[in-house]
């Protein structure tokens, strides 16, 4: 068993590989928003239908439109933000890694 340190990490790339990361969970996110939000939207228009709400002003067309954007851009802000904290962590564990040393790992050689 061989042991090493992680004494840097490069950024840009960090950055690059979580906003990838992020951006794929935005897509797995995206359409439980369309689906929560059209629970909530159907609801809101069956308590109208009813008369239970009569003093809320009716939005038909926009919550869906809201929706339907919410659901195309969460990717692309997750992949952004993900970018953005993967720079930032990256940079922050150099920093951290100039004091403590970095991170030790064990790896075991196979033959």
């Amino acid at each position: 068993m061989k042991k090493h340190r992680i004494l840097q990490v490069p950024p840009i790339r960090f950055g690059i590989v979580l906003g990838l990361i992020n951006g794929v969970a935005g897509m797995i996110i995206a359409p439980l928003f369309l689906i929560t939000l059209g629970i909530a939207f159907t609801a809101s228009e069956t308590a109208h239908a009813t008369n239970l709400l009569p003093t809320l002003p009716r939005f038909p067309v926009v919550p869906w439109f809201l929706a339907g954007g919410l659901a195309v851009f969460t990717p692309v802000i997750n992949a952004i933000g993900g970018f953005l904290a993967g720079v930032l962590i990256a940079m922050v564990y150099n920093f951290a890694a100039r004091w403590t040393g970095g991170i030790e790992i064990v790896l075991e050689e196979k033959s």
